[in-house]
């Protein structure tokens, strides 16, 4: 843009000069033009009056003369008039015609002065509109020229890369077929082997939720038949604690009645030997002694029996009470193992899982590490097949190996023909392409890059490859 506008500022700046120059002219010349003859101007009357010295001191007289004066013509005055000198009259129609013609000149030169500013302002914009034309087409011719030459370079430009992106894409369809037909199968196959295992896996799943619903039916019918064992045998201790209660009141009962009819045994000894002679007294309290020593031997006998028959039901219980908590330890003990054998079944489960997803993922791996290492085998014998210069002499079918050497990046080190053409100029010319083609493209993993590409062999064989 700042390039453009000093393009076009001087030759603007001298057409403006230019204009500006011939515009002063132009005024210069209507300034000093020669007039015109004026023709004669036609005779005027002049109206005069000799006014009185005296006369004059009253202003109301010579306030109200002239208008009367101004109703006669001058030849009714005539004869006052005669009376003035004629150098007078003279000198003063003189000055009348001179003050009127300057006053005329000064209008003529005024209109002149007006009409050469209207002119030369007039002048000013048709200059400064056909200046700012000039510069629009100037600038417009300008553009198109500009926007001609942009449009051409565009254009080949355009067909260039249109010409490069031909060829580029005709190189590139090839690879593209062959990779995307590649991948299409491995997609396919990867597609297939998914789906089988995801066939599996919900197999597997099915079978695992099975195996689980199984496991917690069979869990629950055991804590169930548990329950039902646990309420049998809690039953049964109460209905044989309650016979044991009713066991041990009977014999309580039983006691008491004999405790009962001792005492009334012993009332009746008591009033027979009452009744019997003072004499027997003595033998009779002999033998109520007794009988009251077999009475607290026989009590002390049966509060015994009934403290072992206590002892003995103490024991029972406690062998039960015993007895069932060994059983809910064992209940427990085998949850526990039956949970411990689910956890373990789970983990096993779990860990082939794993181990069955590692062995996929393995095999995937290997797959997209094979594609990689096809694409760059395919992706290096293009390149240098594309970077080879077919030899004069060489001849149609030939082909040799090459050994390659390469960094991680695929700069080549070293290339030579191990397996010989027959060839000697060939073999060297495949050489060169090699070289030529460096950096060759390795797969953009670097492990894998160093693995299969560090040192390898291939067939260089030009008619196939381009």
């Amino acid at each position: 843009m700042d390039s453009n506008k000093k393009k076009f500022s001087w030759p603007i700046i001298l057409a403006l000069a230019l204009h500006i120059t011939i515009l002063g002219l132009f005024a210069l010349s209507a300034l000093f033009k020669p007039d015109k003859p004026e023709a004669d101007a036609a005779p005027e009357i002049i109206h005069a009056e000799i006014v009185d010295e005296t006369k004059a001191k009253n202003p109301a007289e010579v306030s109200a003369e002239p208008v009367k004066s101004a109703e006669t013509p001058v030849e009714e005055k005539k004869p006052e008039a005669e009376t003035k000198p004629e150098a007078e009259r003279a000198v003063q129609q003189a000055q009348a015609e001179k003050a009127k013609a300057e006053a005329k000149q000064a209008e003529i030169a005024k209109e002149k002065a007006e009409a050469a500013e209207r002119a030369k302002a007039e002048a000013k914009q048709v200059e400064a509109a056909k200046a700012k034309a000039e510069a629009a087409a100037q600038a417009k011719a300008e553009a198109k020229r500009a926007e001609a030459a942009k449009a051409k370079a565009k254009a080949e430009a355009v067909a260039q890369a249109k010409a490069e992106a031909k060829q580029a894409e005709a190189a590139k369809a090839k690879v593209e077929a062959a990779e995307q037909a590649k991948a299409e199968a491995k997609q396919a196959e990867a597609a297939k082997a998914k789906a089988e295992a995801a066939e599996q896996a919900k197999a597997e799943a099915k079978q695992a939720e099975a195996a689980k619903a199984k496991a917690e039916a069979a869990e629950q019918s055991k804590a169930e038949a548990k329950q039902a064992e646990a309420a049998k045998a809690k039953a049964e201790a109460a209905e044989q604690a309650k016979a044991e209660a009713k066991q041990a009141e009977a014999a309580k009962a039983k006691a008491e009645a004999a405790e009962q009819a001792k005492a009334e045994a012993k009332q009746a000894e008591i009033a027979k030997a009452k009744v019997e002679a003072a004499a027997q007294a003595k033998a009779e309290a002999a033998k109520a002694k007794a009988a009251a020593e077999q009475a607290e031997a026989a009590k002390a006998k049966a509060e015994a029996a009934a403290q072992a028959k206590a002892e003995a039901e103490r024991a029972e219980a406690a062998k039960a009470k015993a007895a069932a908590e060994k059983a809910k330890a064992a209940a427990q003990a085998k949850v526990e193992a039956e949970r411990a054998a689910a956890a373990k079944a789970k983990a096993e489960a779990e860990q082939a899982e794993a181990a069955r997803m590692a062995a996929e993922q393995a095999r995937m791996d290997a797959e997209q590490d094979q594609l990689a290492i096809k694409t760059a085998a395919a992706a290096i014998r293009q390149k240098v097949a594309q970077s080879w210069i077919r030899p004069v002499s060489s001849t149609e079918g030939l082909k040799c190996t090459i050994q390659v050497t390469l960094m991680s990046d695929g700069t080549v080190i070293d290339a030579h023909v191990v397996g010989s053409s027959g060839d000697e100029i060939f073999d060297r010319s495949a050489e060169n392409a090699v070289h030529k083609a460096s950096p060759l493209p390795v797969p953009k993993d670097k492990e894998l890059a160093t693995r299969e590409f560090k040192s390898f062999k291939f067939l260089f064989d030009p008619d196939r490859s381009r």
